[in-house]
């Protein structure tokens, strides 16, 4: 049963103004003393209204008696004059004013300029987003870096290198002080030359190059080890890039009497050719350019060492009124600036024309001894004996330089062979060291990385070199293609491999196995409901329900026009296909 209802009295506080005219009106019982409040906030209902009727009079005597002790006057502002006239006193003189100031809208538009949509994200300042915070972290970190290491920061490409420098305005440091090198670099792979790139040979899968860079670091590998230096190509200041010599595909590993595992060079080469390929660091030859910024002093420009211009020679046949006109050239004298003469004014000097004709003469006979005047008749043919000496020295020298290639060729193909060789697949892979080594030349010649288990199991060279074959194969695209690529690989391996009988009933089925069994199948996608149905025979079974009940499945709300099948012209038709047609026709 539900409480009964009681109703909320009305509280006696003014909650608006016309609760003070309500309050004058009811007539409330006065509390007694002993109930009031000492002390109250709430002002008085009518503390405003004076005892009794209101008297207008009196109240506005009460406002201007407070406006004038305020505003300083009795009546109020704009009572008598309007305040927005001209000429009205309340406003400001206009020499008080001062000058009118013309504000052209230009300048009194907003500083900023007008809203344009964008059209681009061109120059656009970045107000947020998640690229733009990861791009002030990484300028943050790079800043950070640059304090703790003392160095600038790594870029792992030219695009971020170029941004590296753009954010801590410092250029990147490079591995080393090799620039032909960092520039080789750079040119090659387009990647800067800093500690985590090193070579510049880009990943390749043809099997003529990855075995020509196993054959090269199985060599440099061993190498170093029998020199007692670091296996690790990186380190040296080369970072193991240089030019691969041609012979070191015929270096073979023997055993020594002591049964450890040595090189075998070919003729004319030895291990110390390799190292200095090895260690060999291409130079920066790069010529000083001229500053031309500074000019040249008179000094600089005069050339000492050349020689001194010939003396001017007269002709004999010259006259006497033009050899009056030559003068002197004379250093003392200043050009004549004035003058219309191309040479100072002086005396034309006194030179008896014999003497000057003897002096033309003997400078020609001198000429004329220095160089010997070559005859004019062509000179005679050699003796058929000196041209038979010359052709058989020529022959002798040609079968000379090709018997030496041969030999060389020879040399580099079988000296390494007289040795006990040992076939480099069953060598086998003892020390981690080497074995590190050669997997990271191995990355560094071919950009191949063999995954760690592989690497780990291998024991031989042989089992590095297939899983480098392995590794520098593409990658499958999909799990379809890495299912079926290594099934089929198990299915192989298992039909070469032959055991006993009671190693086979306890072999464990593989993935290749797991392939071939009727219930499993493997397939590029999700089958869909439709071919689920179609496989367990269900999609019949509602086929045939849906034709009971009058409906077509593949319909759909779609009205198919039935295919009228026209028969060719002039193909025979069978017996039965014509009595079949009479009839169809006849019951039409």
């Amino acid at each position: 049963m539900a409480a009964p209802m009681r109703r909320i009295t009305r509280a006696p506080r003014a909650i608006d103004a016309s609760a003070a005219f309500q309050s004058t009106v009811r007539q409330r019982t006065a509390s007694p003393l002993c109930t009031r409040r000492a002390f109250s906030s709430t002002p008085a209902p009518a503390f405003l209204l004076p005892a009794g009727k209101q008297d207008k009079k009196k109240h506005q005597q009460f406002v201007r008696r407070w406006q004038k002790r305020l505003l300083g006057e009795s009546e109020p502002i704009g009572a008598h004059v309007d305040p927005y006239d001209p000429t009205s006193p309340v406003r400001i003189a206009p020499e008080d004013q001062g000058e009118e100031l013309e504000v052209l809208e230009e300048e009194a538009a907003p500083s900023f300029p007008a809203y344009r949509k964008a059209k681009h994200g061109h120059k656009l300042k970045h107000v947020g987003g998640e690229a733009w915070l990861a791009r002030k972290d990484e300028g943050d970190m790079a800043r950070e870096f640059e304090k703790l290491t003392l160095r600038t920061y790594t870029p792992l490409s030219l695009a971020m290198a170029d941004q590296i420098e753009e954010w801590t305005g410092t250029p990147y440091t490079l591995r080393d002080e090799n620039l032909l090198m960092a520039q080789t670099v750079h040119h090659v792979t387009g990647r800067p030359y800093t500690e985590f790139n090193f070579g510049v040979n880009k990943r390749t899968s043809d099997p003529i190059k990855l075995r020509k860079a196993f054959a090269q670091a199985v060599a440099e590998v061993y190498t170093l080890q029998q020199a007692g230096l670091d296996l690790d190509l990186s380190k040296l200041p080369n970072q193991g890039v240089y030019r691969r010599p041609s012979w070191v595909k015929h270096v073979k590993l023997h055993h020594t009497p002591s049964g450890e595992l040595a090189l075998a060079f070919p003729a004319h080469r030895s291990a110390e050719d390799l190292l200095k390929l090895i260690q060999a660091t291409p130079e920066w030859d790069a010529a000083e350019p001229l500053e031309v910024d500074e000019p040249l002093e008179v000094d600089e420009l005069l050339v000492v060492d050349a020689a001194p211009d010939a003396v001017p020679v007269m002709d004999p046949a010259t006259p006497e009124f033009k050899r009056a006109a030559v003068v002197k050239q004379d250093s003392a004298k200043v050009f004549d600036f004035m003058s219309n003469r191309p040479v100072p004014r002086a005396k034309p000097v006194e030179t008896p024309a014999e003497a000057v004709v003897e002096q033309a003469v003997e400078e020609v006979v001198l000429v004329a001894d220095k160089v010997p005047v070559q005859p004019t008749h062509a000179p005679s043919a050699p003796a058929p004996s000196r041209h038979a000496d010359l052709e058989s020295r020529a022959q002798s020298l040609t079968d000379a330089i090709t018997a030496l290639r041969s030999e060389a060729r020879l040399d580099a193909e079988n000296a390494a062979a007289q040795v006990n060789e040992v076939m480099w697949r069953h060598v086998p892979l003892t020390d981690n060291a080497v074995k590190f080594a050669l997997f990271k030349r191995l990355l560094q010649l071919t950009g191949a990385r063999i995954p760690d288990p592989q690497l780990t199991s291998a024991r031989t060279l042989g089992d590095l070199y297939s899983n480098l074959r392995t590794a520098a194969k593409p990658a499958p695209t999909s799990l379809f293609s890495t299912l079926h690529v290594e099934g089929q690989i198990l299915r192989e391996r298992a039909k070469t491999q032959v055991l006993p009988s009671a190693a086979a009933a306890k072999k464990r089925a593989d993935l290749g196995d797991l392939l071939m069994l009727g219930n499993v199948e493997l397939r590029r996608s999700k089958p869909t409901k439709t071919e689920k149905r179609t496989s367990t025979g269900l999609e019949k079974v509602v086929q045939y329900a849906l034709w009971e009940r009058g409906l077509d499945s593949k319909s759909r709300g779609r009205v198919h026009r039935r295919r009228e099948r026209s028969v060719p012209v002039g193909a025979p038709l069978s017996e039965q296909s014509a009595k079949f047609l009479v009839e169809r026709s006849s019951a039409a």
